[in-house]
């Protein structure tokens, strides 16, 4: 806008200019000349909604002695935005101020900038600019509701419902429809007029059935942010759905009747009326015809309907259901007189747990499955009647897999968030409790709820004795308490407790739990124990582990219940430390497995030494308080013993095996350089004469790691070309056949000779090559490169050393602190360590390639427990050695067959061949063929005497003799190929043996 002034006034003021001028001195002609100033040089309105306003002044002021007048104001960009004005008159008397109002009012959202432009005829300050800003903002249109939700809707229906849009501004809004099912709604407004609120008449038609959304802008310019509300709706067929659906009936002979029911329910928004009931086969009759029913929202009606067999065999029919909406329409469900709806089965119908000392406590698993054919049963709750108060339940069990009842409830009441049970092989188990409180005989009723429509209850009766008996007398070990020494961070260990009986009365145990498992530090490995009954001179034995998520030490509680009214409850204290610590055994624990009473068991060892890269002093070694005094050290120390860097001393036990039972004791070893004893677990299980119990753990398929130990002699380039020769058909192989391989290469220089140069002088001692991390170490099969990242670092290995200790390297390169560290402590290199290539989940299998048999020094016995123990109690045989070696004279090698390697593989079922072979490449694929699918094959720790007396079980049950053999030649049972167990599953195979004696060498 522009404001200025006439001609003629502009002439007069020209004249007076002048006759001022002529009456003064022209040295005071300065100080009556007119002066005009402005208060500011910028102005900002900051944020304004779009189509509001705002004003802001500029003050013009008079600053001189004769008056001036303001010619004009005006926006030099000339932006709508902005309106710009004088106020009053155009002359400003000396002392005097005129003011420019500037008024922004934004069309836009986003930065709006204008320059205001001044003008007057004053002889000073005849022009002023001044910068204007703003910023538009979204206008606070408001929309209710902001979610308008139809809800449910026959298709081809139509439902109307009201928008109220207020608008604050004073430009127009345009109201849209836009989204996926925008075509489905219509408004009757699509203007709503400046500074109103109005209703918008907004409908919901669909021509299309599911759910849909659409949104209703509103904004008031083209660009602006629209305000929005949400519009929802639900297209169905028709108003009613049926529970069930089909309608199941029972399957009955041809001329029975039966009946069943569904239940009506009107999902729409409006009351609907039901007209009749009819169906297209008059063997379907209903019972009541529900004729002129009003039905409202979300009300359901029973319909009750009989099904009368006129022929064999399955039969279908349908139920019409005729009503009123918006018109007449209709709803139709399936009726199915095929049988098999969902029903709840339950076996056994009666538990009798018979006659338990008052405090003791036993379980009996019921089975809990559907008996149909179509669709899954729900089971809801459990609740006993009757005496109930010396009876419980457990959580519901599917395989591993347990569901927590639902949180407010409790026995004799308990609630189940609708479990699914499908049909066939599906099915929940149930554990139910005897734990009498006082003597006598006593009876429940367990009463299972499903949502089996027909019988939705099953009861089971419960019936058990309890007698009255003499205070348990008990001896509990260890004492005072389960001490687990120091483990190293990052490693669990295993030890455990043993309860025995020595009085005249027997002991009713239950509830053996840990009442304190220090932040998840220890746990039982196979649960808490719900008990039972130890006569006199009897007793029984359970794991305890200690496995801690962080460094620290730990405390915890072992707690169990027993039938003694003046001390009932028995404790055990447990205590554990995990520090880092400078000694390390390997194996991590000894474990002779099971024993039979009648058979000597073969020593076992383990090998104590230093990795950290300072010395440390051996102060002293002793047994712990363990369940007995089944164990004993073979191998005398002399103490204290220095140990250097990477040194070690092995350590022999022997196992009594007299008393019958598991045995766990702890063996500590203590140093200068570690604040608690280190923990060497002993683990043995004596049973019975003449039977031997082999267990196995179900490892993971498809996963394989491979230690290639590579002999780096001087006569060693032949052999080690073949190697790299056969690697890359063998990794595509590996590759096609889905086996995830992971690859890592030592030598067998165990200590370095100067003459091999190279950062390790080719003592790699287990060190993955190249040791400085110059190409990858630890190499995945599925690179692209890793055949030739393999053959790079088989190249790395050298041809330099005179001394194969490949056993030892071996044992090296899979103990700490190389396979848990990324550095060796003991060597100069950084990141020289291993961790990150045995992957806990996989096969294991090391491939020595030796033209000469091993000089480690220590017995090859001791590396086969060794790789026997490396992954864990029961999976041995997840580990093997394989060896290409001399083993004839077809060739010239360094050295000739020898005993070492090949014991070494033969003893952990893995397989041994001739270097001398021209293709290394058939030999590389027998790891893939055991590693590419799940372990069928298991090998035995004795040769049965025949299989008479041989059973396999499975998770605890017993296989039938048609899903394994036993192969005598591998002396191994193998699974048949549907009965190969899964990854986790537990495998135990009994059978009568004899005694076998196995050549032994003492430790040195």
């Amino acid at each position: 806008m522009r404001t200025g002034l006439g001609s003629g006034r502009i002439i007069g003021l020209s004249l007076l200019a002048a006759l001022l001028a002529a009456c003064h001195e022209p040295g005071n002609t300065r100080s009556v000349l007119a002066k005009a100033a402005v208060d500011a040089d910028a102005l900002d309105f900051g944020e304004v909604p779009v189509g509001e306003w705002r004003e802001k002044i500029v003050r013009l002021r008079n600053v001189g002695y004769v008056p001036f007048h303001a010619l004009d104001a005006l926006g030099l960009k000339g932006d709508p935005s902005y309106e710009i004005a004088f106020e009053g008159e155009g002359r400003v008397m000396p002392g005097s101020e005129k003011l420019v109002r500037v008024r922004f009012h934004p069309l836009a959202e986003g930065p709006i900038d204008e320059t205001v432009h001044v003008t007057t005829d004053a002889n000073s300050g005849r022009e002023h600019t001044v910068r204007v800003s703003g910023q538009g903002v979204p206008s606070p249109i408001r929309i209710h509701p902001a979610l308008l939700d139809f809800e449910t809707l026959e298709v081809d229906s139509e439902r109307t419902l009201r928008l109220t849009i207020t608008n604050p501004g004073d430009l127009p809004l345009t109201v849209t429809v836009k989204g996926a099912a925008a075509d489905s709604f219509l408004t009757d407004t699509i203007t709503v007029p400046p500074l109103s609120t109005q209703q918008v008449e907004t409908r919901y038609l669909p021509k299309d059935l599911g759910d849909m959304r659409a949104m209703v802008e509103v904004k008031p310019c083209a660009t602006c942010t629209p305000t929005t509300a949400e519009l929802a709706g639900r297209s169905v067929a028709s108003a009613f759905v049926f529970d069930p659906e089909p309608v199941p009936f029972d399957l009955i002979p041809v001329h029975e009747r039966t009946k069943s029911f569904t239940r009506a329910r009107n999902i729409t928004w409006r009351p609907v009326t039901i007209m009749g009931l009819s169906t297209n086969d008059r063997a379907f009759t209903p019972l009541n015809p529900l004729r002129a029913l009003e039905v409202q929202p979300g009300e359901q009606v029973d319909v009750p309907l009989e099904f009368a067999a006129r022929s064999s065999g399955p039969n279908l029919g349908m139920l019409t259901v005729g009503y009123e909406s918006d018109k007449p329409r209709q709803s139709q469900v399936i009726l199915d007189a095929r049988g098999g709806r969902p029903t709840l089965a339950v076996a056994p119908l009666s538990l009798d747990f018979g006659e338990l000392p008052v405090g003791g406590k036993v379980g009996r698993t019921i089975r809990l499955s559907n008996g149909g054919s179509n669709g899954n049963l729900y089971f809801r709750s459990v609740r006993g009647t009757g005496a109930a108060q010396h009876f419980s339940v457990d959580v519901p069990m599917r395989g591993t897999q347990p569901y927590p009842w639902m949180a407010g409830t409790a026995w004799p009441t308990l609630g189940a968030e609708d479990i699914p049970i499908a049909p066939g092989a599906d099915g929940l188990d149930l554990t139910v409790y005897f734990e009498p409180k006082d003597e006598g005989p006593w009876q429940a009723t367990l009463v299972l709820v499903s949502d089996d429509l027909f019988n939705p209850e099953r009861t089971i009766v419960l019936t058990g004795r309890a007698r009255a008996t003499g205070p348990c007398v008990y001896e509990l070990k260890p004492q005072p308490m389960l001490d687990f020494g120091n483990v190293e961070p990052g490693r669990g260990a295993v030890l455990g407790f043993y309860f025995r009986n020595p009085g005249r009365a027997e002991c009713a145990v239950k509830d053996i739990h840990l009442s304190n498992d220090g932040g998840g530090a220890f746990f039982m490995p196979g649960g808490r124990l719900a008990g039972g009954v130890v006569e006199y001179d009897t007793a029984f034995s359970a794991m305890i582990a200690f496995r801690p998520k962080a460094p620290g030490e730990f405390q915890g509680e072992l707690r169990m219940t027993v039938n003694n009214p003046a001390y009932p409850t028995v404790t055990l204290p447990i205590r554990g430390v995990s520090l880092a610590s400078c000694l390390v055994a390997a194996p991590a624990y000894v474990d002779f497995g099971p024993i039979r009473y009648d058979c000597p068991a073969m020593p076992r060892r383990t090998l104590l030494s230093n990795q950290c890269a300072t010395p440390i002093t051996l102060g002293g070694v002793h047994m712990g308080t363990g369940t007995s005094n089944q164990f004993q050290q073979l191998t005398p120390l002399a103490l204290p013993r220095t140990l250097a860097p990477g040194e070690g001393v092995e350590v022999e036990f022997s196992y009594a095996r007299n008393v019958h039972g598991q045995h766990y004791t702890p063996y500590f070893v203590s140093s200068d350089q570690d604040p608690a004893p280190l923990l060497v677990p002993l683990l043995a299980e004596t049973n019975h004469e003449g039977l031997q119990l082999d267990r196995f753990i179900q490892g993971t398929d498809s996963q394989l790691d491979v230690l290639f130990v590579v002999s780096n002699t001087t006569t060693m380039d032949t052999y080690q070309a073949r190697l790299k020769a056969a690697l890359p058909g063998w990794v595509e192989r590996a590759r096609q056949q889905g086996v995830d391989l992971r690859l890592g290469v030592t030598s067998t220089g165990l200590g370095a000779r100067s003459v091999c140069g190279g950062p390790a002088q080719g003592g790699e001692a287990g060190r993955l090559v190249p040791v400085n991390g110059s190409r990858a170490r630890a190499i995945s099969s599925t690179s692209a490169t890793a055949a030739a990242t393999v053959q790079a670092n088989i190249d790395e290995v050298g041809l330099c050393h005179n001394l194969v200790q490949g056993l030892e390297t071996m044992r090296q390169g899979l103990s700490s602190p190389l396979a848990t560290s990324p550095d060796d402590p003991r060597t100069p290199l950084p990141n020289d360590g291993n961790l990150g290539f045995l992957r806990a989940t996989a096969r294991l299998a090391v491939v020595v390639v030796s033209d000469e048999d091993d000089h480690s020094g220590f017995d090859p016995e001791s590396y086969v427990q060794f790789l026997q123990a490396l992954k864990g109690t029961g999976m041995s045989h997840r580990t093997q050695l394989y060896a290409l070696v001399p083993t004839d004279s077809r060739c010239t090698t360094a050295g000739g067959p020898g005993p070492r390697f090949s014991t070494v593989a033969q003893r952990t079922g893995g397989a041994v061949d001739s270097i001398c072979t021209g293709d290394y490449g058939p030999f590389l694929d027998k790891l893939l063929q055991r590693a590419g699918q799940p372990q069928a094959d298991f090998s035995l720790s004795a040769t049965p005497n025949g299989t008479a007396e041989m059973s396999v079980r499975v998770q605890g049950t017993r296989l039938p003799d048609d899903q394994w053999t036993y192969d005598s030649a591998r002396n191994a049972v193998i699974f048949d190929s549907a009965a190969v167990p899964t990854t986790g599953q537990t495998i135990e195979v009994r059978y009568r043996s004899a005694c076998v004696t196995t050549p032994w060498t003492p430790a040195p």
